[in-house]
């Protein structure tokens, strides 16, 4: 019956992701947020088409039924709504076999306002860490250390068991804390290492992503590592400002504000979705374009968060390669082909360029046989 149940809640938010005319539609209407270039005919900003697809494949391990992801991404409210259903069933599923109720809502949205109370970021942190101690085991355990000029968030899920759905719950929250964490400040946090409690990183690659960082996997706990200097920053957010903000926090990843998720994330989620698509990755001025901003205007900002088109379009480009000689049986030849290389021999070269190994050697490791790679 359960099951059942979860069924039809997953396909009612599902059918909620798909077009149907104005007549026609089974739910309720939404208002969704308006992207950044509404008034751009035919110039919609893609969502993680990965995401989707690793979503439904997790519902269907826990027997959930579930449609095949569509030939088009959903839209970004509709991405929004599909990502928070399956979030919320694998959440309960998962906190069910750690033999606890998950956080709720209303317990999310209190330590919000709590921590609006504090100073500085730093303090934000600690009562964050405290609100979680009250409601332990459920909320999980944090952790805030310096090192090195680095300051070291730690979120313990305290989970029994390592799965992979409850790699999705735990990075999930891990981004929620990431998000708040900026927002209190008025600016996105900029992580430089990204943590994961889970052994297995490519459980977990279309959300790796989100965090614009390099990602180790089988660590004690989750986190992530960001400038120490950002602690001492105000705390500049008013309690007027906290609903807007909680506003479908933290599903909503693309067409959100860039100080609730940056600039540099949401140009990242567009070069993946292409890839994903076998589109032609966009350039910086169909990005400009997209964004509803001007060609050195989009510079500026990728640069004000540490990046740039190059850096995020060799990421994006070795992330998918990584990820299709991982999980595919494709040849090199068609991978090279599906990212656009103008041949195989150019996708070897760029290849041994981003890993220090050949495709074919990395494939063997991934398989199972790390010796390949000696």
């Amino acid at each position: 019956m359960a099951t059942s149940m979860a069924a039809g809640m997953i396909m009612e938010a599902w059918l909620a992701t798909h077009p149907y005319p104005d007549d026609q539609s089974p739910l309720p209407k939404q208002s969704p947020p308006a992207p950044m270039n509404a008034h751009i005919p035919g110039s919609p900003v893609p969502v993680p088409h990965g995401m989707v697809q690793c979503l439904l494949d997790e519902l269907k391990r826990h027997g959930v039924e579930v449609p095949a992801a569509g030939a088009e991404p959903p839209r970004p409210a509709q991405f929004t709504a599909l990502y928070r259903a399956a979030i919320e069933r694998l959440e309960a599923l998962v906190a069910r076999g750690d033999g606890h109720a998950p956080m709720c809502k209303q317990e999310v949205d209190l330590l919000c306002r709590c921590v609006l109370s504090c100073q500085t970021l730093r303090e934000a942190i600690h009562c964050a860490a405290d609100f979680c101690a009250m409601l332990y085991p459920r909320a999980g355990a944090l952790a805030l250390e310096q090192r090195a000029g680095q300051a070291v968030f730690q979120m313990d899920s305290l989970r029994r068991v390592k799965s992979s759905a409850a790699c999705l719950v735990d990075l999930t929250g891990l981004f929620f804390y990431l998000l708040l964490f900026g927002w209190l400040v008025g600016q996105p946090i900029r992580p430089t290492r990204v943590s994961l409690a889970h052994p297995r990183r490519e459980d977990a690659l279309p959300f790796l992503g989100l965090f614009h960082a390099p990602v180790t996997s089988g660590n004690p706990a989750y986190g992530f590592e960001f400038d120490q200097a950002l602690l001492d920053r105000p705390v500049v957010r008013q309690a007027t400002e906290l609903e807007a903000f909680l506003k479908d926090l933290p599903y909503r990843l693309v067409g959100a504000p860039v100080e609730v998720v940056s600039l540099s994330q949401q140009v990242r989620g567009t070069l993946h979705a292409a890839l994903v698509h076998g589109a032609r990755l966009p350039t910086l001025a169909e990005l400009a374009l997209r964004f509803d901003v001007s060609e050195p205007t989009l510079r500026r900002r990728l640069a004000a968060d540490g990046s740039s088109y190059r850096q995020l379009r060799e990421h994006s480009l070795q992330d998918y390669a990584e990820q299709c000689l991982r999980t595919t049986r494709w040849s090199i030849a068609r991978l090279a082909e599906q990212l656009g290389f103008a041949s195989e021999a150019a996708f070897r070269r760029a290849f041994q360029r981003w890993t220090g190994h050949a495709p074919t050697r990395f494939r063997r490791a991934s398989q199972g046989h790390p010796a390949a790679l000696r």
